[in-house]
């Protein structure tokens, strides 16, 4: 065993150990860190939120404070039902656009149809000279467009690609 010139003083559990520590860190700024009581702390501090001032007027603040485990663990239960409630609403919502894609399908042999019907009326009527000026041919001066969207559940994108077709429609017809 070699024997030590220089005893080594045991400054771990000494006053004088924890006051050189507050010393520097309260060079730092980072002292009120380890004085912040259970009162000081913002509820959402795990957020990245700062200490309540509030609570400890006059004192300096320093960065976020780390939540407790089991704080964060709620947290990240939180985080996941929300995300399994926007999963089963994109779901619902994909079901209903195919539904009304579906029934737009069903509808298109009626208005082919219908059409076909209505333009074979309006020949006839003009061979016949039947004179009506709901049949005269007039230059378009004006034109009104509507555009409906959607005010429920995931209809963004819905509505701005309804609005940006509108918009281009306006554009060809200027």
């Amino acid at each position: 065993c070699t024997e030590r010139t220089h005893p080594v003083p045991d400054l771990v559990g000494s006053e004088m150990f924890l006051r050189s520590i507050l010393a520097v860190l309260a060079a730092a700024g980072a002292a009120d860190a380890f004085m912040a009581g259970p009162s000081s702390i913002a509820p959402s501090a795990f957020r990245g939120d700062v200490l309540n001032t509030a609570a400890r007027p006059g004192r300096a603040t320093v960065g976020p404070v780390m939540a407790s485990t089991k704080e964060l663990r709620e947290r990240v239960d939180s985080v996941k039902n929300t995300k399994k409630i926007t999963s089963a609403m994109r779901l619902v919502a994909a079901a209903k656009v195919r539904r009304a894609q579906d029934a737009v399908l069903k509808t298109r042999p009626f208005s082919e149809t219908l059409q076909k019907v209505l333009g074979g009326l309006i020949e006839r009527l003009k061979k016949d000279s039947f004179d009506s000026p709901l049949l005269n041919e007039r230059p378009v001066n004006k034109v009104l467009l509507v555009a409906m969207t959607g005010d429920r559940g995931l209809c963004g994108g819905y509505n701005t690609y309804a609005i940006k077709k509108a918009e281009a429609r306006a554009m060809e017809l200027k």
